[in-house]
């Protein structure tokens, strides 16, 4: 199932942090499944610049499940894998 479904992020407005509600439940996948079941990472993090972001980190070898940032009708997002496992998003909304 893509991750292009609806969603609402609530959070304060000048804050630095977001809770994401969504219908699909961290249940309905397991950590660093291939993407196989590509529900967001438990840790979203933002970014202004994805593609940017992502050839950093991926130079200094953190590893991700797609070899290219995606982009959904909401922005654009790749998914890292951390060593235990646990899937990490990384994130850029699309500017109204």
């Amino acid at each position: 199932m893509r991750p292009d479904g609806c969603f609402l992020a609530v959070g304060v407005p000048s804050g630095p942090a977001q809770i994401l509600l969504w219908s699909h439940a961290a249940a309905e996948e397991q950590p660093g499944d291939g993407g196989r079941n590509a529900a967001p990472g438990q840790v979203i993090l933002e970014s202004h610049d994805v593609r940017k972001d992502f050839e950093f980190l991926r130079r200094r070898g953190v590893i991700f499940e797609q070899s290219e940032p995606e982009d959904y009708p909401f922005g654009v997002r790749i998914e890292a894998v951390d060593p235990d496992g646990n899937r990490v998003s990384l994130r850029q909304q699309r500017k109204p």
